[in-house]
């Protein structure tokens, strides 16, 4: 490949994110000179931090709908949702635990991705679609162009060292952040989690778990193809199915609660693992030799002070920042990220002012993340609660198909106008949101060292969620958008005060009435 003097745009990083914001470009402006700098050789080797990507509804909408990459996602597993069991006891009976999940698939698809494969196909299409592609290269510097002058970028291949100049420059390098290191932009958070996972070469089945038959019936697909989660106090595991028969297991955990120092080696997770989730460290340990990598993550989560600049530069994926995997957000920040990017470009390349839009996007962006945080920062503790973590799971999807991913699945992020009309709706919604994530902490700790009992929270049979989910592939103006997004915070608050009820009555309630309940409320039936 022979490189061009001068790009428009260069990306400093060839992985899901980069690779994602250049062929999300190049669809939106074609003419466009794109160079992706990637660090690793091409096609990736198989490494740990390449594990898979759970991801949820408005992700898999990115990849399919925004990029055009069905025959990619096509060699994927189609994803039977996020699936929960609570902790129970000593956790040595899946069947006896609360079960959170669906029993069938819901309207909208999601996937599985095995990461490796996926980036290799995503590097042969950026290469297709005319974007030159280096692999094996490291973007060694930064230098930001003043006043209008383009940015350079220095690179080193092999034994030889060039420069690229370029209009726009994207940092995808991930969490080597080059711009955020160079700018001062790094900014901590008190969200101190960790996280340490591992492929093994074997198809873990959480279905032969249990001989209980009626248990093992009560889904019409195999759980294996879920992402499974695995609750207990201060932590949950996860167990991610990737193509090949392989499993990916990770454990993440609150610092205060399940220090690093216990988890930070293949050996000490699989003896934590048997002292939290024996059931799943008798698995993993009957096939340790199969393990095929391990990586570990002390305080992962990590903030920016600003991600883009109406100084031509932005910061996407984890060069920006990382909040928590739980929920399997991950993709579907670098789609809503990724659509401001190249928004902002192409407004710049087709002439336009964008210095303001800049700020209303970096803003806008940094103010979602901040919104995601309250899900997760103080959160874990109650994880060990199933009757209020099963709950809360509820009220988080509706948060989530309710409100932000309809206005993705509308791309109305890079609408300003029309977000200017929503504002107070969302605004609404936020204070909604952080008066009830203070309720679950309230709510855990008065009931705390209560076991749920078990059963099952079938969340595809209850209905107002399945009609959220549903209503993501429904299309309509603005004004019906508008009218939504109304009838779904109002529905919020209905469900904020069914919860608030259930709360306030026997601490002994059980599971089929906790989902009966909500089922009940939205469709009109007793319960």
């Amino acid at each position: 490949m022979e490189l061009r003097d001068r790009y428009d745009v260069a990306i400093a990083g060839g992985g899901l994110a980069g690779l994602c914001l250049a062929l999300q470009l190049k669809k939106r402006k074609p003419a466009a000179r794109i160079f992706v700098a990637e660090r690793d050789p091409h096609p990736p080797a198989e490494a740990a931090h390449k594990v898979g990507e759970s991801s949820v509804e408005v992700g898999s909408h990115y990849f399919s709908e925004v990029l055009g990459l069905s025959d990619l996602l096509d060699g994927e597993l189609r994803k039977f949702g996020l699936r929960f069991f609570m902790s129970r006891g000593e956790n040595r009976d899946i069947a006896s635990r609360l079960e959170c999940g669906p029993s069938h698939f819901l309207f909208v698809p999601s996937y599985q991705i095995d990461r490796g494969r996926f980036e290799a196909g995503l590097a042969r299409e950026a290469q297709a679609a005319g974007i030159d592609f280096a692999d094996g290269c490291k973007v060694a510097d930064i230098a930001l162009g003043e006043g209008g002058a383009d940015h350079i970028l220095r690179v080193d291949r092999s034994t030889e060292s060039f420069d690229v100049a370029c209009r726009w420059v994207a940092d995808a390098s991930g969490r080597a952040s080059l711009l955020k290191k160079r700018l001062g932009l790094a900014r901590s958070n008190r969200h101190d989690v960790n996280a340490v996972w591992f492929r093994i070469d074997y198809a873990i089945d959480p279905d032969n778990w249990s001989d209980d038959l009626a248990w093992r019936a009560r889904n019409k697909h195999s759980r294996r193809l879920s992402t499974n989660h695995l609750m207990g106090e201060g932590y949950w595991v996860w167990l991610i199915p990737l193509a090949g028969n392989r499993t990916s297991v990770g454990i993440v955990s609150d610092e205060r609660l399940h220090p690093f120092a216990e988890l930070h080696s293949f050996d000490a997770a699989l003896a934590w693992l048997d002292r939290n989730e024996p059931q799943c460290a008798e698995v993993v340990r009957a096939h340790a030799d199969q393990m095929l990598d391990f990586r570990a993550l002390k305080h992962f989560s990590h903030d920016a002070k600003q991600v883009y600049s109406g100084e031509r530069w932005l910061l996407v994926g984890d060069a920006g920042f990382f909040i928590d995997p739980f929920y399997s957000p991950g993709s579907d920040f670098i789609g809503i990220a990724n659509g401001f990017c190249s928004d902002l470009i192409a407004r710049d390349l087709e002439g336009g002012a964008i210095d303001e839009l800049a700020e209303i996007y970096d803003q806008s962006f940094r103010s979602l993340a901040r919104t995601f945080m309250l899900t997760y920062h103080r959160q874990y503790p109650l994880m060990g609660n199933g009757r209020v973590l099963s709950t809360k799971v509820i009220w988080d999807f509706s948060m989530y198909w309710g409100g932000i991913a309809l206005l993705f699945f509308r791309n109305k992020f890079v609408d300003p106008a029309f977000m200017q009309r929503v504002r107070p709706l969302l605004q609404d919604f936020a204070e909604l949101n952080v008066r009830m994530q203070a309720f679950f902490r309230d709510w855990s700790e008065a009931e705390r060292g209560g076991a749920a009992a078990g059963g099952f929270v079938d969340y595809a049979e209850i209905e107002f969620l399945a009609a959220m989910n549903r209503n993501l592939l429904r299309d309509c103006d603005d004004d019906a958008l508008l009218a939504q997004l109304g009838q779904n915070l109002a529905l919020a608050r209905e469900l904020e005060r069914e919860i608030r009820a259930e709360a306030a009555g026997s601490g002994a309630a059980d599971s089929a009435h906790l989902s009966g309940a909500f089922a009940a409320m939205a469709a009109g039936r007793p319960s």
